[in-house]
This record gives C-alpha cells, structure tokens and sequence, in this order.
C-alpha cells in the first residue's frame, strides 16, 4: 500500500523524499516529487546526501609542563633500555630478572615496552612543536 502524500506538508515531504530509499521505490520518490510541485515547492527537490560530518578533532600542542613531562619519561625509559642491553637482563613484574640467554621471548618483549615508553612521549613532544602557532 503506497502512503497518500497530498495530505503531507511540505516538511514532511521533503523529509519523505531525504529518508525513502530511491532504488526500491522509484515510482514513491516521483509520486513526493510530483506532490512537492504541486504544493509551489520552489527549492530543489533533488536531496543532497549529507554524510554526517564528525567534528574533527582539535589539536591541541602540549604545553611547556606536558613537554617536560613527556622527556622526563622517555629519559627514564631509554635509562631503563639502556640499562637492560648494557647488563643483558630486565627487570620484570614482581621483581623477576629476565635474560635474553634464559627468556629471550620476554626479554626482548619487556625491552620493546621501554623502547616504545621512549618513542611515544618524544613523538608527542615532536608533533606538538610541529602544530605550534609559530610553525
């Protein structure tokens, strides 16, 4: 059963015509273009397919506290990486020593973490020098 549009107002026709889905129920989208017309609807009937545009995020650079912060860990860490490839061991949760002769798999895992633990806060710092107003 196809819905009556000459008992819709020109609203809801135009909201009709943006929900209908055009390829199943061409013979609908004509029918509320027609009734559109007839009602003196001036504008395009045609509706524009809007995606919903998600607010792009705002970037904000780190401040000079953040900055600070951010190469206090990554010094930490880099002492701690250090550290593990000078002795050849890492310390692990509660206090174990891992080796890379005795766990080479958790060694080199536990060393990758520090690693990262000082790529991550020296990447923030680089990129937030990068969106200063000065640059």
């Amino acid at each position: 059963m196809e819905p009556d549009y000459k008992n819709y107002t020109v609203d809801e026709l135009c909201e009709a015509l943006d929900s209908i889905d055009k390829q199943v129920y061409p013979a609908r989208v004509e029918s509320i273009k027609a009734q559109l017309t007839l009602k003196g609807y001036s504008e395009p009937v045609e509706p524009v397919d809007e995606e919903l545009e998600q607010p792009e995020e705002e970037k904000k650079p780190l401040g000079p506290a953040a900055q600070f912060f951010s190469v206090l860990i990554a010094v930490l860490f880099s002492w701690f990486a250090f550290n593990a490839i000078q002795t050849g061991s890492i310390s692990g949760q509660r206090g174990r020593e891992y080796t890379f002769e005795s766990s080479p798999i958790m060694f080199l895992f536990l060393l990758s973490v520090d690693i990262l633990l000082v790529v991550m806060p020296l990447y923030a710092v680089l990129k937030s020098r990068w969106l200063s107003p000065a640059h």
